[in-house]
Parts: structure tokens; C-alpha cells; sequence
């Protein structure tokens, strides 16, 4: 079973402020070292996540919610590298990208009988599970208060999530025999309403906070995530700096009238995920 879902629209308010705002202006650096003009980040993230996902369907009804980690022993942590860069376009207008990507896979006996989809996976089935997300955050944020010590803004943000899961099952010995292979994927950009505060402690200590929420309802999709950050660094000279974060996320989303590539069957899905990771990361600043 395939489909592909992208169905959220991207903001067009981000794409038009940051066009407008990208336009040569004079070249005032007076917020840095508590802004940097420009900055590229290296990050070495441990990752904790709790996946829930549930696949509805005409024929079947309301399927099995399945805990990845807790049900089909998928690893509930892992350490992978994360990339993100800044641009301080102008004294008051910045934006942010990050990237992340997470790929995990188990292998898990079933202890009952599982509705997933159009499929019906029996008892004592072996069942692997491949599960990879890759997710992008894009934050534009203004700066009404720039001051010599700190700064606080708003801003809209914009995650897009790339989820694949590969679900084969497969049933030998005894009477009842059988196999099936289900494959999910999708794409869905989750804007957000974004808060940001910062603040020089000290003449290298370099504090930031920020928090993200919005609950949507567009079409068929409906739900919500929050977004938080907080961290601390401690600039070396001009052009680095190291430091340490934590990131959480958490989305809830109901997606109804989902078809699936074979036969056109209609499903629906909702899917509760939290990724939160702590990160030690080396700032490259120009």
C-alpha cells in the first residue's frame, strides 16, 4: 500500500516577507555579537521520539494505534547530526533554516491481531519496520526590540516533515500462512506562529529561547504542534562559538480522505509524534 500525502499549503506570507526584506540596505552591524550576520552550525543531536500512528479504513473500520517504539521495538532514541544556518538579513529581519534526518527499523513479533490500513496482520506474525523521517525548520523572524543587550521578535515558521514507513509482516508454520507489505509515505509542510528572545549575559555568553504553536484545519487535515527551543553558547572570538541546546516538537494531526496509489481505497490516518533532542553544536560566524 502506497500513497503520498502533501496536502498543507506553504505560508505564502513567509516566501513575500522575506523577498521583501531581502533587498540591499545599508550595511549596520551594531546588533552583533548578540546577532551575527551570518552563521552555519554543526550539531551532534541525541534524539528522543514517540510515534503513534493509526491507518483507518472503509472496509476495516477504525484501525489498530500503533506505538512504534512501545509495540514494534523501534528504537525510542538515537544520535544523529543535524545542520541548521542564520541570516541576519537586516538589523530587524532574520531567517533560519535546520535540518535533521532520522532513520530507524526493527524487527517485532505481534502479541494480537492488528488493523493497519487494508490489511490485517494476525497474530504471532513477524513484522519489520522501517521508519524514516526527514525534517526541515524555516523560521523569518522580526525584531521590533534590538537593544545592546537583548532582543526579542515574532515570526512565522515553517516545518516540513518527509515520512516513510515500510510495514512487511510475514506468517509461516501451523495452518494459517501468509505475508504483506504496507508503504506510507508523505510530505507535509506545518507552519507555526513563532516567538523568539535573546540575550548577552556576558561579552561571550550568548542565550536563546524561542517557542512555535499553531493548530490548522485545512480540507480533510485538522490538528496542531508546539515547537520549543532553548539554548546557551559561549563566543570565541570573532567567527565561532560553541554551546549546547534542547529542541522539542510535538504534533497531532487527524488526515481524512487519504487514497492510496493501488486502488484508490480511502484511509484515514492520526498520527501523534514528539521528536526532542539535546544537541552540542560548533557555530562558524562571518
Amino acid at each position: 500500500m502506497k500513497f503520498v500525502a502533501s496536502r498543507l499549503v506553504l505560508p505564502a506570507a513567509l516566501v513575500a516577507v522575506v523577498t521583501a526584506v531581502a533587498a540591499p540596505v545599508a550595511a549596520q552591524r551594531d546588533y552583533e555579537p548578540l546577532l551575527d550576520k551570518f552563521n552555519f552550525r554543526v550539531e551532534a543531536s541525541w534524539v528522543g521520539m514517540s510515534t503513534e500512528i493509526r491507518l483507518d479504513s472503509e472496509v476495516l473500520g477504525r484501525g489498530t494505534t500503533l506505538n512504534f517504539e512501545d509495540d514494534l521495538d523501534l528504537d525510542a532514541s538515537k544520535t544523529v547530526p543535524s545542520l541548521a544556518f542564520e541570516w541576519q538579513i537586516a538589523r530587524k529581519h532574520r531567517l533560519g533554516v535546520r535540518w535533521q534526518d532520522i532513520n530507524r527499523d526493527s524487527t517485532s513479533q505481534t502479541l494480537e491481531e492488528i488493523k493497519w490500513g487494508d490489511e490485517v496482520i494476525p497474530i504471532d506474525a513477524e513484522i519489520k519496520l522501517g521508519f524514516d523521517v526527514t525534517q526541515y525548520y524555516i523560521d523569518y523572524t522580526y525584531f521590533p526590540w534590538v537593544k545592546e543587550r537583548w532582543a526579542a521578535g515574532f515570526g512565522l515558521g515553517l516545518r516540513v516533515l518527509e515520512l516513510s514507513a515500510t510495514l512487511a509482516w510475514t506468517l509461516e508454520g501451523g495452518e494459517e500462512q501468509g505475508e504483506g507489505t504496507s508503504d506510507v509515505k508523505g510530505t507535509g509542510p506545518l507552519p507555526y506562529l513563532y516567538f523568539e528572545y535573546r540575550r548577552m549575559f556576558s561579552e561571550h555568553w550568548r542565550f536563546q529561547a524561542g517557542v512555535g504553536w499553531l493548530y490548522v484545519s485545512i480540507e480533510d487535515i485538522s490538528g496542531g504542534q508546539w515547537v520549543g527551543r532553548l539554548g546557551i553558547e559561549y563566543l570565541i572570538g570573532d567567527h565561532f562559538s560553541v554551546g549546547g541546546a534542547f529542541n522539542l516538537s510535538t504534533i497531532d494531526v487527524d488526515w481524512d480522505g487519504i487514497e492510496t496509489e493501488e486502488d484508490g481505497t480511502l484511509l484515514n490516518a492520526a498520527i501523534s509524534y514528539d521528536i526532542n533532542d539535546f544537541s552540542v553544536f560548533l557555530r562558524a560566524r562571518f
